[in-house]
């Protein structure tokens, strides 16, 4: 409903119990309710809630439950809880409640169930939670704690039965505290520290349903006694530091099994196990050194989710695999050494997958058509031939199509354009004109056709698909003027034209208000011409202050839901993340994931005539410029010093004159490549921290210039001026003394990189697929 929780509430006295959870509810929660003395029970969980959080309503006298949470911008203190409370259920998760937990928590001596899960709650947690001896959940995950390593206390709650610990900053060895909470149902310690082996009396918990060791350091070797903890729901021990093999049948004991996450260990599958888990939905074997597909997947008939990734599997990918379960939603297989599809199919035979990455292997042969569902279809990096079947067009529900780094070839069908959300097809042999008619309610976000045989114009209806964030046309031989309609995608961030036939002026914008998102832009080796485009120089905001960001890089989102019979997992975000290539401190590089914050302007290898404008220096969060092998005249503008986040400046290959500005050895602190070599320039070469790391080639054929590192000296150099210097009486060197000076080049250059790399883990595994990510082997 949108709008305030009316204080008129508080007139309903004779209430014992509000639930207003999922109603979407906004603004703060009124200060009224506080007098409400009858309440027992106050839920506005799951909504938009703001703003301070009443403490007053801790103090209710017949409050029992107070559920607040999923409300993130709902903030405050937790009060010290000064008298001893009747509360039953405290749960304020998701909030943005900040400061310790008052050590006189303890008071609340009542409480069964406290969730301080994701509040910014920090300090040590208090070990005075000892006393709250009634609870039988308790949820600390995802604060920032000071480290822990003393959780002795732990072992006073007997009565816990769910226990979550995640990302609490705890360390050390698993606390053998934890043994004493004999009636444990569900256990995470995920993404700690802990060290040590498993402790051998876990594996007399034996009621735990939920056990989740992941991302730890743990060591040694993983017990077999494993195979007595029979009620396991969901295991999850992945990305540890165990040793040794391990035979996965130890693990499949338990007939309750539903999530299954053994990743990073080394594990043996033999073929005689035909063991059926009726209830098993997902397993992720993630970097486990299988060299097959595990003999026991073939028995599993209500699979949903599996991921295979990043093994040493190769042959042949089975026929069994898409048939085995009827349930099969998500399937992972890159990064092996696949080279086929058994019986080479002209489609994938299921009716239920919806996510297939097959990335990274050495696939072979035609593309198979996805199943009818399918929402994702990475096979990127793979050695596949032939054209895109016709028959793709049935898959309706398609939103990621990545056929990048093959050996395709043939049209690009056009109605691709008609539901995708991102379209890469980059590196193959593609030919014939980009799909031509984009629908109004164009949904694209990535568009990256480059390093194929296109011809014909940039498509104008492409206008309609606002949601664009990148396109990248380069290395192809798209032929016509600058398409200054792009200026109407307000969400595009990334525009790479490079290397095509593009000609004539720039022009102008036609208001304002055009590429408000502009970030990078490049549009090098064409033949533009005129001068360069000082009236968008001045409208590419996005540029002019340096930005932080929560999120690093530019990516499509995708949310989907999977429910599985324990309720352990719910909804998993897929991101792809595309990659472009520019020339970077004068080298091609491939960028993996495209930086957020990341600038870079490149306009080299056209035919730009004229000045470089002062506006330039306004775009002070640039970070590359590279205006290199044009017709540029005129003086470096002295404003390009105050581009203080420069990383590379190339302006080699043109006819500029004068000489280097003082400002750019003096402010340009991060530069690390810089370029005018080819020019007219003249005088002596400015002196500066990052200057002083630049070799001969920066300055080559500029006849006029001198000094270091050059070996032509400019001859006398001025003497700083001292107290003596009008004294006509006071002995000079005599004029027409050489002075030799040495300069030593002190410092190096910072590089910023941009870090490429598995942003998901497992807990987000792209929903398997690591989404999309475009690692190399």
């Amino acid at each position: 409903m949108n709008s305030s929780i009316p204080p008129e509430i508080s007139h309903l006295s004779r209430l014992s119990s509000i639930n207003l959870s999922y109603s979407s509810f906004a603004g703060q929660i009124p200060l009224e309710l506080t007098g409400m003395s009858r309440l027992t029970s106050l839920d506005f969980s799951h909504n938009n809630l703001y703003g301070d959080f009443p403490v007053a309503i801790f103090s209710l006298p017949s409050l029992l439950v107070l559920n607040v949470s999923d409300n993130q911008n709902l903030n405050g203190y937790l009060p010290e809880f000064n008298t001893t409370s009747s509360f039953r259920e405290l749960n304020i998760a998701s909030t943005n409640f900040s400061g310790n937990i008052p050590p006189l928590i303890r008071n609340l001596q009542s409480l069964t169930l406290l969730n301080l899960n994701d509040t910014n709650l920090h300090g040590d947690i208090p070990p005075s939670l000892a006393d709250l001896t009634q609870l039988t959940h308790l949820y600390l995950s995802n604060n920032p704690f000071n480290k822990s390593r003393n959780l002795s206390w732990l072992g006073k709650l007997t009565k816990l039965t769910v226990l979550y610990l995640k990302h609490a900053s705890l360390y050390g060895d698993i606390p053998p505290s934890l043994a004493n909470l004999t009636q444990l149902t569900q256990l995470s310690l995920q993404h700690n520290n802990f060290v040590g082996e498993i402790p051998s009396w876990l594996m007399n918990m034996t009621q735990l349903i939920t056990l989740d060791l992941r991302y730890n350091e743990l060591t040694g070797r993983i017990p077999r006694t494993f195979s007595q903890l029979k009620n396991l729901e969901y295991l999850s021990l992945g990305y540890n530091n165990f040793t040794g093999t391990v035979d996965v049948d130890i693990f499949l004991s338990s007939k309750n099994l539903t999530f299954l996450n053994l990743s990073n260990i080394t594990l043996v599958a033999p073929h005689q196990t035909n063991v059926t888990l009726s209830k098993l939905e997902i397993i992720i074997l993630r970097s486990c050194s299988l060299t097959e597909f595990p003999y026991f997947l073939q028995f599993q008939s209500n699979l949903k989710m599996l991921q295979l990734d990043v093994n040493k599997i190769h042959g042949y990918i089975p026929h069994w695999i898409w048939i085995a379960s009827n349930s099969l939603e998500s399937i992972s297989l890159s990064n092996n050494y696949l080279t086929a599809f058994e019986r080479n199919p002209v489609a994938v035979q299921s009716k239920s997958l919806r996510f297939i990455d097959i990335s990274n292997n050495m696939l072979q042969g035609n593309l198979p058509v996805p199943p009818p569902n399918t929402i994702l279809y990475n096979m990127h990096n793979n050695r596949l031939t032939g054209d895109i079947s016709p028959m793709i067009c049935l898959v309706m529900s398609l939103k990621v199509l990545d056929l990048s780094n093959n050996s395709m070839s043939g049209p690009i069908p056009q109605f691709l354009a008609d539901s995708l959300e991102a379209l890469v097809l980059q590196d193959n042999n593609f030919s014939g004109i980009i799909p031509q008619v984009y629908p109004k309610e164009c949904n694209l976000k990535v568009m990256d056709l480059s390093h194929n045989q296109l011809t014909g114009e940039v498509p104008k209806s492409l206008s309609n698909c606002k949601m664009l964030k990148i396109l990248d046309l380069s290395n192809n031989r798209i032929e016509q003027t600058f398409p200054t309609w792009l200026g109407t995608l307000l969400q595009l961030q990334v525009l790479i034209l490079h290397s095509n036939i593009f000609h004539g002026e720039i022009g102008s914008p036609r208001n304002p208000s055009e590429f408000p998102m502009l970030s990078i832009i490049d549009l090098s080796h064409n033949s533009l011409s005129g001068a360069l485009p000082v009236e968008y120089i001045q409208i590419w905001n996005t540029m002019k202050v340096f930005r932080t960001s929560m999120e690093p890089y530019i990516k499509t989102n995708m949310s989907f839901t999977w429910h599985i019979s324990n309720g352990a997992y719910s909804t998993f975000t897929a991101s792809y993340y595309t990659s472009i290539t520019l020339t970077n401190k004068g080298v091609e590089t491939e960028y993996q994931k495209i930086s957020n914050i990341f600038t870079a302007i490149d306009l080299s290898g056209n035919k730009f005539t004229g000045q470089i404008p002062e506006s330039l220096g306004s775009l002070e969060a640039l970070q590359l410029l590279d205006l290199s092998n044009n017709d540029l005249t005129g003086p470096i503008p002295p404003s390009l010093g105050n581009l203080t986040h420069l990383e590379s400046l190339d302006l080699s290959k043109n006819k500029l004159s004068g000489v280097i500005p003082e400002q750019l050895a003096a402010q340009l602190n991060f530069l690390a490549f810089f370029n005018v070599s080819d020019n007219l320039l003249s005088d002596h070469i400015p002196q500066g921290p990052q200057f002083k790391t630049f070799d001969n080639n920066s300055y080559m054929e500029n006849s006029g210039l001198c000094g270091f590192p050059l070996s032509k000296n400019c001859g006398t150099e001025p003497s700083p001026a001292d107290e003596n210097e009008d004294n006509p009486d006071e002995d000079k060197f005599p004029s027409g003394f050489d002075w030799l000076f040495i300069l030593v080049g002190l410092g190096s250059g910072l590089l910023i990189g941009f870090v490429m790399g598995d942003i998901l883990t497992d807990r987000h595994p792209w929903l398997i697929c690591k989404i999309v990510q475009k690692t190399g082997r």
